[in-house]
């Protein structure tokens, strides 16, 4: 049997109906295992022992810079795009660059806004998105975008790997939220990772990454500006499955505020046991004040709220007021993405190829009512919102 027509939630179902005696248990997941929050837990990491002599050193040289002075320095602009391919209709596209747009060296794939990072949707009077890179095997860029004049700068990520030097980090950061001082993106395998916009740091424009061999400054593969690690929310499985960290969104509906975290999984994608994969989503909760997860005395964090679907190939996903907008990709043209709009307890809307092809992560804003995401492939990359 295909793993599309295995048995489904009740409470996600789409087409086809499950068992009596499990249709009671909405947490009912494919490979028969009901989940419970409590297995989905994560480990809050010590910040990098490296990363204060690094902050101190760029502070003294004055070359630690502010979220609004990497805004104000865009080097590059946003084209006015008009993509003709899904049934929705976005309010506003935007096309990267010439070089951004057609490049196989770089893939975007995660997005987050100032609605995210403060909830009067501006930062310092900016209204910003930034969006994430893959350079596969190699690094990850997140790009700052100014919504008043289109303007956009590349930061590279970094892992402070010594008292006086940093690294790249090879992750596929297919998701990314913006939640005050913190930039989590999301580690396919491991968990998630934050990193600290109150350290930003100006770095010389030369090849390789980190301190350059003369020793008298660093550099970031040509970047003026590099983004460092400061914490690390490690994967313990407590679950029977391990957890894939696909993409990520934040609810300032729920109290507290939640991060929402979904699965990217094939269709008939097994497990060790060859049961079908679950399709999962997590939410855990965040502390306004730190700007971190919520976690026990040992720096646990406990997941708040945990479900199954049985959305195939889901890219992304928001939540607002118990209402959710889930995203699948469908490949490239002519198959456009779907979007599924559910609530628990309810049956899934879905419109199919509502999106272009190679719609990814989503992230909404409640001030302008609107939500967004970005489109992977080259010769075919925008910036898309769309009014709720």
């Amino acid at each position: 049997m295909r793993y599309s027509t295995i048995l489904q939630l009740s409470a996600t179902l789409l087409s086809f109906t499950i068992p009596s005696t499990l249709a009671a248990d909405s947490r009912y997941c494919m490979n028969k295992n009901v989940i419970k929050a409590k297995d989905f837990t994560l480990q809050e990491s010590a910040d990098s022992p490296h990363l204060a002599a690094l902050a101190k050193h760029f502070e003294s040289t004055g070359k630690n810079v502010s979220v609004t002075a990497v805004l104000n320095s865009g080097n590059r602009d946003l084209n006015k795009g008009h993509p003709s391919v899904g049934t929705g209709s976005p309010n506003e596209a935007w096309a990267w660059n010439s070089g951004d747009y057609k490049t196989t060296k770089w893939t975007p794939q995660g997005i987050t806004s100032s609605a995210d990072a403060l909830g009067t949707g501006k930062w310092n009077d900016h209204e910003a998105w930034i969006v994430s890179w893959y350079q596969k095997g190699d690094s990850v860029r997140v790009s700052f975008v100014d919504r008043k004049t289109h303007k956009y700068r590349h930061v590279l990520l970094v892992y402070p790997s010594a008292d006086d030097d940093f690294k790249s980090i090879a992750i596929h950061a297919g998701g990314i939220m913006w939640y005050g001082n913190l930039l989590y993106v999301v580690d396919t395998n491991n968990g998630i990772r934050a990193f600290d916009l109150d350290n930003i740091w100006e770095v010389e424009t030369a090849d390789g990454v980190g301190k350059m061999k003369d020793g008298k400054g660093y550099s970031a593969d040509g970047y003026q500006y590099v983004l460092p690690q400061v914490r690390w929310y490690k994967w313990t499985p407590g679950s029977k499955s391990p957890f894939r960290f696909s993409w990520i969104s934040l609810d300032r509906s729920d109290k507290p505020d939640t991060l929402l975290v979904g699965e990217f999984v094939r269709d008939g994608e097994v497990d060790t046991n060859k049961d079908p994969v679950p399709i999962r989503l997590v939410k855990y909760q965040l502390d306004s004040t730190t700007r971190r997860l919520r976690t026990d005395s040992n720096g646990l964090a406990t997941a708040s709220w945990a479900h199954c679907v049985d959305i195939l190939k889901m890219q992304g996903g928001v939540s607002y007021n118990g209402k959710f907008y889930l995203s699948r990709s469908n490949g490239r043209d002519p198959n456009a993405g779907d979007l599924f709009t559910w609530e628990e307890g309810k049956t899934a809307t879905k419109f199919t190829n509502w999106f272009m092809a190679g719609n990814e992560d989503l992230s909404y804003n409640p001030v302008r009512k609107e939500y967004y995401t970005v489109t992977e492939y080259d010769e075919g990359r925008f910036i898309l919102s769309y009014k709720v």
